[in-house]
């Protein structure tokens, strides 16, 4: 009997189940709920967004560009990110841009060692590998709508596997006041608020590329051009914060 072909893993993320979390994550994420709620109501008042703060007195806004100029970067967490935009095609229904996650080479352990998937570009000078720990794509006043993964080409980033990547979520902070520092906090925030999301995404992400790599072996899957996108995850804010709320029993 000829047995059924695996089915190739989705690149859309479920929703966690977030009941069997520590009460200390929990509490982490409920809390940076609040902030990123802060954050954009603070905005808000001024007539101003997250959007409107990246793109300030930079000129026009345009696709592929990388805003601020010069990216943003915390010297003392090793974190960086930037915003920009794709032709509309390659970007989500509503979606003005996004934001890239980075850690930056000295905020990776000298011992840690990239993943070694076939074909995979991977810098010489370890102070020259960074990471990409997943991407915040927004509306045109600054509301979430998505996450996502890209393929290491995309970033250029060395490509390290999930289970490396993830215990640096928690060290992602931006605690510069450049271009604003409401729109620092709301980015750190967002990553903890969406911890288990970012998780999963990193985790799917390797899920798809080692399937890829199955599927067409001797080919680089890491930096096949028609792979962009490697996971992604659909935001529902209010869902969230009612899920933390019902595992943490309030």
């Amino acid at each position: 009997m000829r047995q059924a072909a695996a089915v190739p893993p989705s690149s859309i993320l479920d929703a966690p189940d977030l009941s069997a979390l520590p009460a200390e994550r929990l509490e982490d994420m409920h809390d940076a709920a609040a902030t990123v709620l802060q954050c954009e109501a603070a905005l808000a008042k001024s007539g101003m967004s997250v959007v409107s703060e990246v793109l300030r007195g930079q000129g026009d806004f345009l696709v592929w560009e990388r805003y601020p100029r010069g990216d943003v970067f915390d010297t003392e967490t090793h974190s960086q990110y930037f915003y920009h935009a794709h032709a509309p095609e390659e970007m989500a229904k509503g979606e003005n841009g996004h934001f890239h996650l980075f850690v930056r080479p000295a905020g990776l352990a000298p011992d840690l060692r990239p993943w070694a998937l076939d074909g995979a570009v991977v810098a010489d000078d370890p102070a020259a590998r960074f990471i990409h720990i997943g991407a915040i794509s927004v509306d045109a006043h600054g509301q979430p709508i998505r996450l996502f993964t890209t393929n290491r080409w995309v970033t250029n980033e060395t490509l390290f596997a999930a289970r490396d990547v993830i215990p640096l979520l928690d060290r992602f902070t931006i605690g510069v006041a450049h271009p604003n520092w409401a729109v620092s906090q709301w980015l750190t925030s967002m990553v903890r608020l969406y911890h288990p999301q970012f998780a999963g995404l990193l985790r799917l992400r390797d899920a798809v590329l080692r399937d890829r790599a199955a599927r067409q072996p001797g080919t680089a899957v890491s930096e096949d051009r028609t792979l962009q996108n490697t996971s992604e995850f659909r935001l529902d804010r209010a869902a969230q914060i009612a899920a933390i709320e019902e595992a943490l029993g309030i």
